[in-house]
């Protein structure tokens, strides 16, 4: 028999470990896709705040903390 169709599928039942690997690579691409989201997110966060006049800075500011209270309180 062949051993990739071994790897994959015994004729009793699905190789668990198989699946679960398969599982864990697409969940660790996924988190990966969240992490440069993210980031990106940041790069654009900073690009914003550079374009705020220096008297609205500290207004941005609290609106800022706000925010971030109000997803640590999620």
């Amino acid at each position: 028999m062949n051993p990739l169709y071994e790897q994959i599928f015994n004729q009793q039942y699905v190789n668990p470990a198989y699946l679960q690997q398969i599982q864990y690579q697409q969940y660790h691409s996924e988190q990966q896709m969240e992490i440069a989201k993210a980031v990106k997110a940041l790069h654009e966060y900073f690009d914003a705040a550079r374009k705020i006049a220096p008297q609205y800075q500290q207004q941005a500011f609290y609106a800022c903390a706000a925010a971030i209270l109000e997803e640590m309180a999620r």
